[in-house]
């Protein structure tokens, strides 16, 4: 089974899917930062894609959507594990796995 980030769908940066969620409950990003405890450009950051999700952000998130830390973590793994893949292009390709001999 292929890994979710080798998909051929674009990049999604988190701060969409928090767009989405801030959208269906009606709050401003400057409410949802007050009620997670952080600045409001911690925030406006994520959602305009120039700040990643940090664990402790994760964490926070985690516990505001009932989703977990991980949920969101996995999110900016795989938008960061796209953006390499593009950046690197066929390189990748060129690399052999390393095989280790079990007979020494």
């Amino acid at each position: 089974m292929a890994h979710v980030a080798e998909d051929n769908l674009p990049p999604v940066h988190p701060g969409e899917i928090l767009r989405d969620e801030l959208d269906a409950l009606n709050l401003s990003a400057r409410r949802f930062a007050e009620h997670i405890g952080v600045p409001a450009n911690a925030v406006t950051g994520l959602l305009n894609g120039t700040r990643g999700i940090s664990a402790v952000m994760a964490l926070r998130l985690g516990k505001a959507f009932g989703t977990g830390p991980r949920y969101w973590v996995t999110l900016q793994d795989n938008f960061e594990e796209k953006l390499a893949r593009r950046s690197l292009g066929n390189a990748i390709d060129a690399i052999t796995p390393l095989v280790h001999d079990h007979a020494a």
